[in-house]
């Protein structure tokens, strides 16, 4: 998927000149970053160690095969007086219907925020929509790489396995890559 497709979904297009990766240097995760420019949804479990369990694909489904992490564009939302952004992937706008996170075509932009701290994991900044952050799915959790991606949607208490917080993880590029500014 190309930097230059992300950056049209989320309007920056002609704010920006559409940078295109250079084949030499794969994208490398920076790990724990903050909520804007590309990047990976990562899942990380609530407790104990907070172990990475996987990440988000480009239709917003929680998997355990990391080659099917999606990439995903984290735009500033400046109508709001607390850190607040909107979500694109190459699917379309990310967006929750009813409890599930979902990314595809539809209907506007959704605003999402960042989850206080002690809440979620400390120093990392949780996704949150209004007063909900900790997600699961009804398979297991996480899923197993055989069953394939699931809906994530947020916990009822009644999933089994473990809860996850979404977390952010930059992509930046070695040598000559893309600079996306936000």
């Amino acid at each position: 998927m190309r930097i230059s497709t992300l950056l049209s979904l989320a309007g920056l297009a002609a704010a920006a000149p559409a940078p295109t990766p250079v084949p030499d240097s794969p994208p490398t995760l920076i790990p724990q970053g903050t909520w804007s420019g590309v990047g990976q949804i990562r899942a990380q479990w609530n407790q104990a160690d907070y172990t990475d369990l996987g990440c988000l694909t480009d239709a917003g489904l929680w998997t355990t095969n990391e080659k099917l992490c999606g990439t995903f564009l984290a735009k500033p939302y400046k109508g709001s007086s607390v850190k607040s952004f909107t979500l694109y992937s190459a699917k379309g706008s990310c967006k929750i219907y009813g409890a599930t996170l979902n990314c595809g075509p539809g209907d506007g932009e959704y605003i999402f925020g960042i989850w206080p701290w002690p809440n979620s994991i400390p120093n990392v900044e949780s996704l949150r929509y209004g007063q909900y952050g900790l997600m699961a799915t009804w398979g297991h959790n996480p899923p197993a790489k055989e069953e394939g991606p699931q809906e994530i949607h947020f916990v009822s208490y009644r999933e089994e396995g473990k809860y996850v917080w979404l977390t952010w993880a930059g992509l930046g590029w070695k040598g000559q890559g893309p600079k996306i500014s936000s």
